[in-house]
């Protein structure tokens, strides 16, 4: 499983509403600049871009509720995802969904 993937399922042990913010806030970027012209991942990057705005503006409410949203689209994306990073992606939409 990749470094980035491992990072954001570390993140998340705690649950969702136990992730600081502003580290969110950085790991959405991070994954942002990553899937960034990925094909097939064009819905999940502008999703990505959303959480990160509302995020920045602080509204924890709508980017709460963006999260299943984003949980769908990783769990779209697993069976064309490198074959060690598909555990982990199931893994994370299932967080994201939860």
């Amino acid at each position: 499983m990749n470094q980035q993937l491992q990072q954001t399922l570390q993140a998340l042990q705690g649950g969702i509403t136990d992730v600081d913010p502003s580290a969110a806030a950085s790991v959405v970027t991070d994954w942002h600049q990553t899937l960034s012209g990925v094909p097939g991942a064009e819905t999940l990057v502008d999703q990505l871009a959303e959480l990160q705005g509302a995020l920045s503006s602080g509204d924890l409410e709508q980017a709460a509720s963006l999260l299943p949203g984003l949980g769908r689209e990783t769990e779209r994306l697993v069976d064309v995802a490198p074959a060690e990073d598909q555990d982990g992606l199931r893994q994370l939409a299932s967080a994201l969904q939860g």
